[in-house]
């Protein structure tokens, strides 16, 4: 373990002190933590009889793999770069979500590590022991306010803290749907690429690997799924369900006794632990990003490259004025959202695409060296390896030449047809302001003039 923390000094962090260079900008986006199974879990139980109370939510287990992650983001942010305070100041970072259980949770999980107690906000003495002001204004329930501060001791001289442990809380901005910043990788949302979707779900390739899977192993999945009909058998959506639901229960260390009860070796286990996590990739890697259509992830990543962009524009600006700017950004997503940017990546500097297991992450982070130059470093989260590392510029100049605009974007997975929010009003044309303006003076003169003919007639 110590050989592994010094060889990651070694390649890491002293390269950064040597050359004089510093982080002044990192971007992370993480897959959720462990969660239950979605597919296939009638009355609480699995495919394989595992029981599970609330499926698609986050696992106790997933709670913890985030919570770890935010205390190594910590280190890496707060004690080795010193990118960020010890204590959260709202001017330096910006965490977003999806609008999903899971992912919601996995970020607040994450934020316990990155933030942990004993960093939270602290009265002074004057607003802690002044029940006027630091109580809620319901006379009624001043006996329970007093109980809990005593619990807490929240009025002892050494300990006026805003909340109990002195914890922190950080605000989560979610992604909204209708205004199309994110996800846009998936068919309900850009209607662009269903077509291409539900074509890479029955081709020959996924077909044959079906086929390859109950050959290898056929009582056990012709007995769990109760046929022999191969067009269930083979249909994507059941072989994501026996692969998904395999390798969650294995994650989980649930027993999988029914599954076992039905292997003929000790090999069958591991075989079909293999067979799962190489459909799960199938279906990360060409099933949603084909490499015949680098457009999908083009979709998908555009809007976030160009805020990406601006966001290291104006750390380099901020950074120079000495001025306040946003030095961390957070997206707590899927791995379909990693999915889109590893392919992204791919496809625009040809690094090489990875899965990403649940709860791991991507970064990219920003360098300034001493003479002011600029460069961009992509890394992988379980290590911080370098995917990529590139000047500003030419990051710039890439992301410029491979990215759609907003408005190509929308054309293309039709937005004016398909929003699923309130739709913004098209613009109207200039002369038709000046034409409906012409009639509602005309109007008025019209109505004046009427007026000024009653009164002339009335004398």
């Amino acid at each position: 373990m110590k050989k592994y923390l010094y060889t990651t000094f070694l390649l890491i962090i002293l390269p950064i002190i040597i050359s004089g260079e510093k982080v002044i900008f990192a971007f992370q986006m993480h897959r959720h933590g462990a969660r239950a199974p979605y597919l296939g879990v009638e009355n609480n139980l699995d495919f394989y009889k595992e029981e599970w109370i609330d499926k698609e939510e986050l696992t106790n287990m997933g709670k913890r793999m985030l919570y770890l992650l935010g205390v190594k983001t910590r280190k890496r942010y707060m004690e080795q770069t010193k990118l960020l305070s010890k204590e959260f100041s709202p001017q330096e970072i910006l965490i977003r979500s999806t609008d999903v259980n899971r992912t919601i949770e996995s970020v607040e999980c994450f934020i316990q590590g990155l933030y942990p107690h004993g960093t939270g906000p602290v009265l002074n003495e004057k607003i802690a022991k002044n029940p006027n002001i630091s109580y809620p204004p319901n006379k009624l329930y001043k006996d329970e306010f007093e109980e809990v501060i005593n619990r807490y001791k929240l009025n002892d001289p050494s300990n006026y803290y805003a909340l109990p442990y002195r914890m922190n809380i950080l605000p989560v901005h979610l992604f909204y749907t209708p205004l199309h910043e994110f996800g846009l990788y998936s068919t309900s949302v850009c209607k662009g690429h269903s077509d291409i979707y539900e074509k890479q779900k029955i081709r020959d390739e996924v077909i044959q690997f079906g086929r390859n899977w109950t050959s290898r192993f056929p009582e056990i999945i012709e007995t769990l799924q109760g046929t022999t009909d191969e067009k269930i058998l083979y249909e994507y959506w059941n072989m994501f369900k026996y692969a998904d639901t395999f390798v969650i229960d294995d994650r989980d260390q649930r027993s999988l006794d029914a599954f076992k009860k039905l292997t003929k070796n000790v090999n069958d286990y591991e075989d079909f632990k293999n067979y799962s996590r190489k459909f799960l990739y199938m279906d990360y890697s060409e099933t949603n990003y084909p490499k015949a259509h680098p457009e999908i992830t083009v979709v998908a990543l555009s809007y976030t490259m160009h805020s990406l962009v601006n966001w290291m524009e104006k750390a380099r600006v901020g950074e120079g004025k000495k001025s306040s700017y946003i030095k961390y950004v957070h997206y707590s997503a899927h791995d379909s959202s990693i999915g889109a940017l590893e392919f992204f990546m791919e496809y625009a500097f040809n690094t090489t695409a990875a899965y990403a297991e649940l709860g791991e992450s991507r970064f990219f982070e920003f360098y300034q060296d001493d003479s002011n130059n600029y460069r961009v470093r992509y890394l992988k989260g379980d290590s911080y390896d370098p995917l990529l590392d590139i000047s500003f510029d030419d990051f710039k100049k890439v992301i410029n030449e491979t990215t759609w605009s907003d408005e190509k974007v929308a054309e293309y997975c039709k937005f004016n047809e398909t929003t699923p929010g309130p739709t913004p009003a098209p613009e109207t044309k200039l002369w038709t302001t000046l034409f409906i303006v012409m009639i509602a003076m005309g109007v008025v003169v019209l109505v004046l003039t009427i007026i000024l003919i009653v009164l002339c007639c009335k004398k």
